[in-house]
């Protein structure tokens, strides 16, 4: 059997504070094989952005520390290299489009300088090639005029224009995996859509795979293929991506379904789950979800739930998923099970 491309295991970030330790990722198991897109969803909060970070040992030591598990990348544990083995992975075989592309480029260089650095680093090119590779670059992510556009500087271009910047720096140098956090955040619908088709064609058209931060359950739904929802700094559910809309087993995952509006469904109002995401410092006794839960039970504030596996490799974090596996729970609440 082929080993995964990434794999996370028992994943545990903490940041040390005065106000406490707080278990921004607390146990996250994973695992993202060859070509595939795997989202990780969740509320702000959950610990997606602070996961992926963790990937690529960007955590700030202090106050942030990687206290536990393994992040094995094609079998090698990324948390037992030193800093030049690790830098030679970062950017090279395992790149990162962060949030927001404004405070991520450096506005004093070029666009093109800054894509450029990474080739001359990692690829060992010459200036010269370097600029050529670089408006390559610029015109697979569908930037018009990419001679001229390579010696602009972040400023002059708009925010859809740096995100496809920021996504022909993180491919330069051809890696094996992308991990693209909230990449369609602050841009407009039709960016959005864009963006999103974009990676999907370079995805196609490149052979990487792909780990998806994001929030928005439609996204999902149209470019991954598995899933990791995220709860509490701790994967609460697992699956295929259309087991993850068909045939959820954790309350939580029903509840984010629940609350996206629906085509042609006349709504008084969206449905929300009530509540807030725990503070990780303080996290509740049981399971982390139960304050929240339609179907909690006793055991459920008492003890944390194991993770359950059903057909083979769907799992979920949750006391009652043979449940509602078995159909005799609906996880979105018991009423509506009996009704």
């Amino acid at each position: 059997m082929n080993l995964p491309l990434l794999r996370l295991e028992d994943l545990r970030t903490h940041f040390f504070t005065d106000d406490g330790v707080v278990r921004a990722v607390d146990g996250v198991s994973f695992e993202v094989r060859e070509g595939e897109t795997l989202a990780v969803v969740g509320e702000s909060g959950s610990g997606k952005s602070v996961t992926s970070l963790s990937i690529l040992r960007l955590i700030a030591e202090p106050p942030g520390k990687i206290v536990g598990g393994r992040i094995l990348f094609r079998g090698k544990n990324l948390l037992e290299l030193g800093p030049r083995a690790m830098r030679a992975i970062r950017g090279k075989e395992i790149s990162m489009i962060f949030q927001e592309p404004m405070t991520s480029l450096n506005p004093v260089y070029t666009c093109g300088e800054q894509i450029m650095e990474a080739l001359v680093l990692h690829e060992k090119l010459g200036r010269k090639a370097a600029r050529a590779r670089t408006i390559e670059m610029l015109k697979l992510v569908g930037i018009s005029s990419p001679e001229q556009r390579v010696d602009e500087y972040p400023h002059q271009m708009s925010g859809g224009m740096r995100q496809r910047v920021m996504i022909a720096m993180a491919l330069a140098c051809k890696p094996s995996i992308l991990i693209a956090d909230e990449p369609t955040t602050a841009l407009d619908v039709t960016i959005q859509a864009q963006i999103l088709e974009l990676l999907k064609h370079l995805q196609d058209v490149l052979g990487m795979a792909v780990l998806l931060i994001t929030h928005d359950l439609g996204v999902v739904a149209e470019t991954a293929d598995r899933v990791a929802v995220m709860y509490a700094g701790q994967v609460v559910e697992y699956c295929d991506v259309n087991a993850a809309f068909k045939r959820t087993l954790h309350p939580y995952t029903a509840g984010l379904l629940d609350a996206l509006p629906r085509l042609g469904v006349k709504q008084e109002s969206l449905r929300v789950i009530p509540g807030n995401v725990p503070d990780p410092s303080r996290f509740p006794s049981g399971c982390r979800f139960h304050p929240r839960c339609p179907v909690a039970q006793q055991r459920c504030r008492e003890s944390e739930p194991p993770v359950l596996t059903f057909d083979g490799d769907h799992q979920a974090r949750c006391w009652r998923a043979d449940e509602i596996a078995a159909g005799v729970l609906n996880p979105a609440g018991e009423e509506a099970a009996r009704g």
